[in-house]
């Protein structure tokens, strides 16, 4: 008998732990899922500014790229084996002057050199009527249909107009197919807040910038855009479903008290009327008539009967509209602003700070990003985003 309590015994206890090691981390994991979703909810979340100095990384790139090739080189590469192997001898001279105090000062007297040339080009290029910036600022905006980035795009924003002159130019690389009505027009106006400074403001689109996100990039002096991206959809989209006649099905009564007239126009459970439907199409015209108001204030030589039918266009199509003003992708457009940029070429993003906690410091980095990150494209992204817009109950900028 008391072999087998014992038995019982342990037999209890090495469940108990089976349990344990199974469930512990999946408690863990679905805990921190919850604190995650709360603290994105609440808007709180912490992280800091990154600069990156974007000549120093191209001067950086060009060097290590011109360093391999030497170093692949066949001709270079047989130069060392015939002084390794003792058929021709090292010029140890020649060596040594290259590495000598003289040779460091002619290559800061050669760098000078290069400098001067590049601000009387820029000079004259000035005098010609060119605008060149003194300095080059360039931020990221990838919106997604909630248009939350606006958080990170005012962080941006802020840091930027502390030191940019009205003699600097910003670049927007914007990729958003649009959203939520007022976190697109906040957007807007963060934007607005740079061109009131009076400092010329370009947007770059490679991929989209429709709806919500032509709606930001409409405010810039100029919008320069890949061939193949999408362009336009200025117009404004609502849907929503409604399950009276299930309900009524199931013999289920729903009830909705308002105080107002045309307090809820539309409702999803409860019976909808013509007069309902046809306020609900008049406020979205309205939104529509504020959107043309918009696009026609920074490009008023646009025929808003062409371009406010909510069609998009492919941006080689879209510049004969008017709606872009150069075809060229954001790369090209950068390097070519730097060229001609006196000072300081700086890229300015936000990173959200990982806070650590006992399921990231057991599992590899990387290992929950995986398991929760979508293995599809930007565009694919951009054509579910699209979707979402259509099938959602919210008014968005379409």
């Amino acid at each position: 008998m008391v072999e087998f309590l014992l038995d019982l015994l342990a037999f209890v206890v090495k469940g108990a732990i089976v349990m344990a090691v199974v469930m512990i981390p999946v408690i863990v994991l679905v805990s921190v899922i919850q604190k995650a979703k709360k603290k994105a909810a609440s808007g709180e979340e912490r992280g800091s500014l990154v600069v990156t100095d974007l000549k120093k990384k191209a001067r950086n790139r060009r060097e290590l790229m011109e360093k391999s090739l030497k170093r692949s080189n066949p001709e270079e590469q047989l130069h060392k084996k015939e002084i390794k192997s003792g058929l021709i001898k090292e010029d140890k001279e020649e060596a040594k002057k290259a590495s000598s105090k003289q040779a460091r000062k002619d290559k800061v007297k050669e760098a000078r050199e290069e400098r001067n040339a590049l601000i009387k080009d820029i000079e004259e290029r000035r005098a010609a009527g060119e605008f060149c910036p003194e300095n080059l600022y360039v931020i990221d905006f990838r919106g997604s249909a909630k248009g939350s980035e606006f958080r990170h795009l005012r962080i941006k924003i802020e840091a930027l107009l502390e030191v940019a002159t009205k003699n600097d130019e910003v670049v927007v690389n914007l990729m958003s197919p649009g959203g939520l009505v007022n976190s697109y027009g906040l957007c807007a106006s963060l934007l607005q807040r740079i061109r009131d400074r009076e400092i010329y403001l370009t947007v770059t689109v490679d991929e989209v910038a429709a709806s919500g996100g032509y709606l930001m990039a409409c405010v810039a002096n100029k919008i320069v855009a890949a061939p193949f991206s999408y362009i336009g959809s200025i117009g404004v989209i609502a849907g929503i479903p409604n399950f009276r006649k299930l309900l009524k099905k199931f013999d289920v009564d729903y009830e909705q008290i308002t105080a107002g007239k045309f307090k809820r126009t539309l409702s999803v459970l409860g019976e909808n009327t013509e007069e309902g439907r046809k306020k609900f199409k008049e406020e979205l015209e309205a939104v529509h008539e504020r959107f043309k108001e918009q696009v026609l204030r920074y490009r008023p030589q646009l025929d808003a009967e062409k371009i406010a039918t909510g069609e998009h266009w492919l941006a080689v199509d879209a510049r004969e509209l008017g709606l872009v003003d150069d075809i060229i992708t954001s790369d090209d457009y950068i390097l070519k602003r730097m060229a001609v940029t006196t000072g300081s070429a700086l890229k300015i993003d936000y990173r959200k700070q990982e806070k650590k906690t006992l399921v990231n410091r057991i599992l590899p980095k990387g290992v929950l990003g995986s398991l929760f990150s979508s293995d599809k494209s930007a565009a694919e992204q951009a054509v579910d985003e699209i979707e979402q817009i259509e099938q959602s109950s919210s008014v968005r900028w379409r």
